[in-house]
C-alpha cells in the first residue's frame, strides 16, 4: 500500500476566520436589515468567496445563459481570478472587500450560496431576502453539527450561520433528515431537489486530453483525511507490477484525482506506472464537468459517489481505515448499507472486482439503480426547477 502523508490543520481550520468574518461585517448587516431590495439581483458566492465551482457556479451559469431579465453576480474576493472571470464572462463578477462591492451585496433579494461562506458576514441576512444554502455534495460523512469530534466554536458558528439562511437543499426525502441533522434545521426549512451540479452529469462531457476512449477509463478518487493519512491501493498484500500488467493486460486505466493542496504527496512510483495518471485539480477544477468521462469510479469515503451514482456506472469502495474515521468523523448514515459496490480487501478481490466492471457490470448497475430512489433525486433540470423556485420568491 501507499500512503499520502497527513493533511496537517484541516480540523476546524477555517471556523476562526469565519467567525471574525461574521463580526466584521455586523456594520454592513446592520445597514442591510433597512436598505431596498432589488428582485432582479442575485448574487451567488462559493468557498471562502474566493472559488467559482459547485452547485453555486452551475446555477449561476444557468440564469447568465437562461435568465436574462436577472442580473447576476459572483463573489470572487481574489483579484486575479474575478478579471480571468469577467474576462471569459462579462461583467458579473464583484469584490465583496470593497464599498461597491458590499452595496451591490447588501442590495440583493436573493443569494446563493454552496459552502456556509455568504457574501457578508453577519446575522439575520435572511431577513426580507431568500438566502439559499445549496451545499457542495451530498454528505456522507458527519459535518457540521452531525460531525463527531466538531470543536464548541464550529457548533456556535454552525448556529449563528444558521440565522442568515432561508433553507438548504436536500437531495431526497432520506436525505432531508441528514442535512436537517447538520444544518440544526427543522425540516420545514430543507428543499428537496436534484443539485444544480448533477446537471453536468447529463451535459456532453469535456474532454481530457489524457484520456483515450478506448481503454476502460477509471477515476480513483479517496476523500482527505482530518489527522491520518491516505493510503493509495491499501493491500497488505499489493504488488504494483503486478497491477501494472494487469492494467496494461485488460486495457485498463486508473486517474487518480487529491485535492490540488496535496497532489506532491503523491507517490511518484505509482504515477510512474503505466495506465495509472494524475487527474489534476490544478488543472481539471470542476470534476462535474469531466466526471462522465469515467467507466468506473474507486473512493472510500467521498461524497463524490453519490453523485456518480447518477450515471449508474460501477463503483468500488476501499474503506480500509473504517473503524477509525467512524469513531472520529462519523457517518451521516448506515455506510455499508448506502454505498453500492463490492470493498475487496485484497489485490486478487480488488483486481478480479476491476475486471468484472469491464465485462459485465449489470449487477453492479443494479443495486445502484435500487439504491438512487433512497438518496438522490434522479430527475434531470435541476437547475431549471430550481431557478423556478427562486423566480417565484
Amino acid at each position: 500500500m501507499y500512503e499520502q502523508k497527513p493533511q496537517e490543520g484541516n480540523k476546524n481550520r477555517y471556523t476562526s476566520s469565519r467567525l471574525k468574518h461574521i463580526i466584521s461585517s455586523l456594520p454592513y448587516a446592520f445597514l442591510s436589515l433597512f436598505s431596498k431590495r432589488d428582485k432582479k439581483l442575485i448574487v451567488f458566492c462559493a468557498m471562502h468567496c474566493e472559488t467559482f465551482d459547485s452547485n453555486s457556479k452551475f446555477l449561476f451559469l444557468y440564469f447568465l445563459k437562461n435568465e436574462p431579465a436577472y442580473n447576476v453576480q459572483f463573489v470572487i474576493n481574489d483579484d486575479t481570478k474575478r478579471k480571468e472571470l469577467i474576462n471569459q464572462y462579462g461583467n458579473h463578477f464583484i469584490d465583496t472587500r470593497t464599498k461597491e462591492g458590499k452595496k451591490i451585496a447588501i442590495k440583493a433579494a436573493t443569494w446563493v450560496v454552496s459552502w456556509l461562506d455568504l457574501p457578508l458576514g453577519g446575522l439575520f441576512l435572511n431577513f426580507r431576502r431568500f438566502v439559499l444554502h445549496l451545499g457542495h455534495g451530498t454528505p456522507l460523512k458527519g459535518i457540521g453539527l452531525a460531525e463527531k469530534d466538531g470543536s464548541f466554536v464550529k457548533k456556535i458558528y454552525y448556529k449563528l450561520n444558521g440565522t442568515n439562511i432561508t433553507c438548504s437543499l436536500a437531495s431526497s426525502e432520506f436525505i432531508s433528515h441528514i442535512i436537517a441533522r447538520c444544518m440544526g434545521f427543522p425540516l420545514r426549512r430543507i428543499l428537496i431537489n436534484g443539485q444544480p451540479r448533477t446537471d453536468a452529469l447529463f451535459y456532453t462531457p469535456l474532454s481530457i486530453k489524457e484520456i483515450d476512449k478506448n481503454q476502460f477509463n477509471i477515476l480513483y478518487a479517496p476523500t482527505w483525511r482530518q489527522n491520518s493519512e491516505v493510503k493509495l491501493f491499501p493491500f497488505e498484500d499489493f504488488d504494483k507490477s503486478l497491477l501494472e500488467d494487469f492494467l496494461i493486460k485488460n486495457n485498463i486505466h486508473i486517474f487518480i484525482r487529491f485535492h490540488p493542496a496535496y497532489e506532491e504527496t503523491i507517490p511518484q512510483d505509482i504515477l510512474s506506472l503505466k495506465n495509472i495518471s494524475l487527474f489534476s485539480a490544478k488543472k481539471y477544477s470542476e470534476v462535474m464537468d469531466y466526471i462522465n468521462c469515467f467507466d468506473a469510479l474507486i473512493t472510500d469515503y467521498s461524497s463524490i459517489y453519490l453523485d456518480y451514482m447518477l450515471l449508474e456506472r460501477p463503483i468500488v469502495f476501499l474503506p480500509y481505515d473504517l473503524k477509525e474515521y467512524e469513531s472520529t468523523v462519523g457517518f451521516t448514515m448506515d455506510y455499508m448499507e448506502n454505498t453500492p459496490g463490492p470493498k475487496p480487501v485484497t489485490t486478487d478481490d480488488f483486481l478480479s472486482i476491476l475486471l468484472k466492471f469491464k465485462n459485465s457490470p449489470q449487477e453492479y448497475i443494479n443495486i445502484i439503480h435500487e439504491l438512487n430512489k433512497k438518496l438522490n433525486n434522479s430527475e434531470k433540470n435541476a437547475c431549471e426547477k430550481l431557478g423556478g423556485l427562486i423566480k417565484s420568491k
